[in-house]
């Protein structure tokens, strides 16, 4: 028995599926992708938004709040307080030594720093040019002594030739008036008289001369012998050398024929000067005598007792402030000219000021102004007059009273009638 073949044309392959376009993959891919990101950035922006509306609501309900503020009061200054102002030290006397006399310096007998005392020769100028005319003015002042001397002998002689001819007149007068000689011989004697007289007087006016000529010569012999002194160049007052400009054969001018060269300078030391301004409304507590205290940072613990020697009274427009001179003793040479010091003033006042915080002044346009709160909570600025700074405190003298609150460190939400919450 045969198996019937299958029939070949009623079996089929199973059918295969038609490959998908490129193009409907392509957008099915970007359709999927901007879902991912549609999803993602809904996710994202949805915190966010949550956030920014809490901060938003935080924020009115915080600007809904009065700002809070910290209060100092207003207080009265003790009538005793400690002024301390900045100063320079200064010699008492600070002067440059010049020579008088021209030529070299052959000896210079100091140099910088040394103290020296008043008439101590510093150092010696050879004069050559000097030293030869006071040799012709000492020639010239012996000249005129003999001078005189052969005056006076003239005078002599002339004196006894006055004599013989007084006698001779006399004799021929009497002669002539018994009639033994002629008038005309008598007139002639007496003119010899006349003569002898006018010698006379000439020969004493020349001695007269001839003594103002010595005067003369020794008063000019004298000077140059003064400027000859001065070769020896001395120290005018006690003092330290603080400059020294000049060196052995160093050509020396003392001006007369050009213009004249520092040799030393010299300080006074024993007693120095500090010069301090003190603020127009410390002026009433400053008078001569007052003592202050002087410091200086090269000699920390130290304190050097300082007296009000002069006072300029009068304010300077610009600073606002008196120049004050206090005198300071340094026997012992500590302090030196040109320190930087602080000198403090113990003060007492008669009509006390008021002290505020200095972080509740507010500068501005409107000038120096502070923010007080009134015992409703509001908020009045005040514009103020300052005095003295003292770094946490500031002095006020005009604008605010004993026991007024002001407001520390005010922000810009501190405004003019504004309540605020006072906190501790």
């Amino acid at each position: 028995m045969t198996t019937p073949r299958p029939d070949t044309e009623a079996i089929k392959a199973p059918a295969r599926p038609k490959p998908r376009s490129p193009l409907r993959a392509l957008v099915l891919f970007f359709f999927i992708l901007a879902l991912l990101i549609a999803a993602g950035i809904t996710f994202g922006t949805l915190p966010r938004r949550a956030r920014e509306h809490a901060l938003y609501a935080a924020s009115r309900s915080e600007s809904d709040r009065p700002p809070i503020v910290s209060l100092a009061p207003v207080r009265i200054a003790p009538a005793k307080i400690e002024l301390e102002l900045p100063g320079d030290l200064q010699a008492q006397v600070e002067s440059p030594v010049f020579a008088r006399v021209d030529g070299y310096l052959s000896k210079r007998l100091v140099d910088y720093g040394d103290r020296v005392k008043k008439g101590q020769e510093l150092a010696v100028i050879e004069t050559p040019e000097l030293d030869q005319q006071i040799a012709q003015a000492s020639a010239a002042l012996s000249q005129s002594q003999s001078a005189l001397k052969q005056l006076q002998a003239n005078l002599v002689l002339s004196q006894a030739n006055l004599k013989l001819a007084q006698v001779t007149f006399d004799r021929w007068k009497a002669l002539a008036d018994g009639g033994v000689f002629s008038r005309q011989d008598t007139d002639q004697k007496e003119a010899d008289l006349g003569v002898r007289k006018a010698e006379v007087e000439a020969a004493q006016a020349a001695i007269n001369t001839g003594r103002d000529t010595i005067h003369g010569n020794e008063a000019n012999l004298h000077r140059l012998e003064e400027m000859k002194s001065f070769a020896r160049v001395t120290a005018p007052f006690d003092g330290v050398i603080t400059a020294r400009n000049v060196d052995i054969g160093t050509l020396i001018n003392s001006g007369n024929g050009g213009p004249a060269r520092e040799l030393f300078r010299m300080a006074q030391i024993d007693t120095l000067r500090t010069f301090v301004n003190v603020p127009q409304s410390s002026i009433a507590s400053i008078h001569d005598g007052q003592t202050a205290e002087l410091r200086v940072q090269e000699r920390p613990g130290q304190a050097f007792q300082a007296r009000v020697d002069r006072m300029t009274n009068t304010v300077d427009p610009g600073s606002r402030s008196m120049l004050v001179v206090l005198q300071v003793p340094n026997p012992r040479g500590i302090l030196m000219p040109g320190m930087y010091a602080q000198v403090k003033f113990a003060l007492t006042r008669a009509a006390p000021a008021l002290l505020m915080p200095a972080d509740a002044l507010v500068l501005g346009r409107q000038g120096p102004r502070t923010a007080v709160v009134d015992a409703t909570h509001h908020v009045h600025f005040r514009t103020i007059q300052l005095g003295q700074d003292f770094g946490i405190d500031i002095e006020v003298t005009d604008g605010l009273a004993a026991g007024d609150k002001v407001i520390t460190n005010p922000t810009d939400a501190i405004r003019e009638n504004v309540v605020v919450d006072v906190r501790p």
